[in-house]
């Protein structure tokens, strides 16, 4: 089926789309749960369209309309900001404005929030509200379900600290001039990045300058650890709904040990949890056709 184009506004008014795929069954009486999903990219690169086919199959497949938002990218815009996209499109996603576009064919209130990468980690920030009151914002309400695919999860990790002669899996070094239009904060904003533009090199960049938390809280005053999940729920000052996480163990770009804190945070507070550890595979491995994550899918209707 065919990706309807929606459009929500920001806090100030800036339009960003999302694209909505409801399942050939879902009826106005019979409506579907909605899977809210988020691309990685490290907040600085990156595109709604860059689904992988599990996600495109979720549909006719498990029953789950398919949202896949974008939203505004750093160092243009800092975290605050990417917050407030986010809080604003699962605002989107539960309004009657939305439900009228899609027929009301989509139930809301059963609403899962997922990424992949920097996409988990804001899938598992909106799950939380870890990150929101340190920017200023009302967390959203509570989705029923939270699924992080290789999820980045704390900005104090060394990963995103230390400086690399240049990363392992580019074949270069890369150097500051290339990505200059994008490393101007001043620069227009965006909230669309294709896959193919010169911008789809500055994860690279930031991991090798190790640039992550100044590119997306210079100026703010915010310090780091407002946004560290695993933390946050040891605190008891946050809770989350029932989560999957799910990482690769030879994931060079983002470390599993981000997923090993977050699951065992919320083992430790007997949050219904389950970890999916995937021997031998590598960050983006759910880009593969024959990678269906059904244990994933079979947590989330669990849940639902």
């Amino acid at each position: 089926m065919a990706a309807q184009e929606l459009v929500f506004s920001t806090v100030n008014g800036l339009s960003i789309s999302l694209d909505v795929t409801i399942p050939s069954t879902a009826t106005a009486a019979n409506p579907a749960p909605a899977l809210l999903w988020w691309h990685g990219g490290g907040l600085l690169q990156g595109t709604r369209k860059a689904s992988w086919p599990h996600l495109n199959a979720a549909p006719e497949k498990h029953g789950l309309a398919f949202i896949s938002a974008d939203y505004r990218l750093a160092p243009q815009v800092r975290l605050p900001e990417i917050l407030s996209d986010i809080k604003a499109a699962m605002e989107f996603v539960r309004s009657p404005e939305f439900a009228e576009a899609t027929g009301n064919r989509i139930d809301a209130s059963k609403l899962v929030v997922s990424g992949g990468s920097a996409g988990g980690w804001l899938a598992l920030l909106a799950g939380t509200g870890v990150g929101f009151k340190a920017c200023g914002i009302e967390p959203p309400a509570a989705p029923s379900v939270v699924a992080a695919i290789y999820p980045i999860s704390d900005l104090l990790d060394p990963f995103w600290n230390t400086k690399q002669e240049k990363v392992s899996y580019f074949p270069r070094r890369i150097e500051g001039s290339e990505l200059a239009e994008y490393l101007d904060p001043k620069a227009p904003a965006s909230a669309f990045s294709a896959s193919d533009s010169p911008r789809s090199i500055f994860y690279h960049y930031m991991v090798q300058e190790a640039l992550l938390p100044s590119l997306l809280l210079d100026g703010t005053g915010i310090a780091p650890e407002a946004f560290s999940i695993a933390p946050a729920l040891a605190s008891g000052e946050f809770s989350a709904p029932p989560t999957y996480v799910v990482h690769g163990t030879i994931d060079d770009k983002v470390p599993i040990q981000q997923s090993k804190d977050v699951v065992a945070a919320l083992e430790a507070k007997g949050i219904a949890s389950e970890f999916e550890v995937r021997e031998g595979d590598d960050h983006l491995f759910d880009m593969s056709k024959d990678v269906t994550l059904d244990r994933m899918y079979a947590f989330i209707n669990k849940h639902l």
